[in-house]
């Protein structure tokens, strides 16, 4: 289920976990520890695990070296399709927005060589964008599956794709537009699963395989998503 890399330590007297940018996964056992007892340990692990690697992608994402900002020429969409025109023209207003002017053309005007304010007015843009194309599609798959919930929030999350809370209100991830679109369905579906086992159980992992029988492909996969989104989106 994860990659990872065994290192064996005399000093070792239980297995040990380890996640780090560099290594990624490291699993550190003692002397003479049978390795076919791991797959069961990991299984059990899985929900730390995989919360302990998104967490780290995400902070490795952040702090790397900040590039000299420049407004991006197109916005990709993978998770819509779409790819936007980034067209600038600078104002006289303390602050920037952005409109969309035509088939897949935005203009963003005001203060443009304001980093922060043109960055603000993109992240509110894509909000706006997130909200109008996952909600509904949110919805519709809830049909399908026979789940129910209440609620849909748009965020933008740091280490999080989507969440599910127990007043059955599901949170997704403005930055999910830049993923494949199997891997939007994905997470709305592990969220949807959620709101009939709020946990990591095996019930719960053979809910998400019955609805999406490739999750163990796309939870890879969803791990390294995060170097898909833009700098000024993170």
């Amino acid at each position: 289920m994860f990659e990872y890399r065994l290192r064996e330590s005399k000093r070792a007297r239980h297995v040990r976990l380890r996640v780090t940018p560099q290594s990624g996964l490291e699993v550190v056992v003692p002397k003479g520890y049978n390795p076919a007892r791991l797959p069961a340990m990991l299984e059990q692990k899985q929900s730390w695990i995989r919360a302990a690697l998104e967490r780290t992608e995400a902070e490795r994402m952040r702090h790397e070296p900040e590039a000299v900002w420049k407004l991006p020429d197109e916005i990709k969409l993978p998770a819509l399709g779409q790819v936007w025109r980034v067209t600038a023209k600078e104002g006289g207003a303390s602050w920037a927005t952005v409109r969309e002017i035509g088939p897949g053309q935005l203009l963003i005007h005001g203060r443009i060589t304001d980093e922060h304010a043109s960055r603000a007015a993109l992240v509110r843009w894509l909000a706006r964008q997130a909200y109008a194309q996952l909600a509904p599609r949110l919805g519709e798959l809830s049909k399908q599956l026979g789940f129910a919930f209440r609620h849909v929030y748009i965020k933008r999350q740091r280490t999080r794709w989507g969440s599910c809370s127990h007043h059955k209100a599901i949170t997704l991830n403005a930055k999910l537009l830049f993923l494949a679109p199997e891997l939007v369905r994905y997470v709305m579906i592990h969220e949807l699963c959620h709101l009939v086992e709020m946990n990591h159980s095996q019930r719960f992992w053979s809910l998400v395989q019955k609805n999406h029988p490739d999750f163990h492909i796309h939870d890879r996969e969803l791990r390294k998503g995060w170097g898909s989104v833009p700098r000024w989106a993170c």
